[in-house]
């Protein structure tokens, strides 16, 4: 499935609940919020970045707003897309993980690469 396609489908059901990893829960503990992995966030809008061509959720926590890459969110289990955005992230995660990906800043490489489209 496409990146765009994945997007697409997401908009579809705005707001959804989301659980941020490391450097997600780290954003929102420095704008004051006091949230763990297990603390529920809020997708509210979703686009794809330019340069990397990965999906970006604008998160929210209370009145508390910022952006997260789709791979740094967990979805809720319930939610109708959790397969689909789970093998997204593990190929996002694989794509990084192999040995050319240290080429990822020099612009040989984007996560838009492996969902074409």
């Amino acid at each position: 499935m496409s990146a765009q396609k994945i997007l697409s489908d997401l908009k579809k059901h705005f707001p959804f609940r989301v659980y941020g990893k490391g450097q997600v829960v780290e954003l929102f503990r420095e704008m004051g919020c006091h949230i763990k992995k297990k603390t529920a966030l809020e997708v509210i809008d979703a686009f794809r970045d330019n340069e990397s061509g990965e999906i970006v959720c604008y998160v929210t926590f209370g009145e508390h707003k910022a952006t997260a890459a789709l791979t740094n969110l967990n979805l809720d289990i319930t939610h109708p897309l959790y397969r689909t955005v789970k093998n997204y992230r593990n190929d996002v995660q694989e794509a990084l993980s192999a040995p050319d990906a240290g080429d990822i800043n020099k612009g040989s490489f984007r996560i838009g690469d492996l969902y074409k489209k």
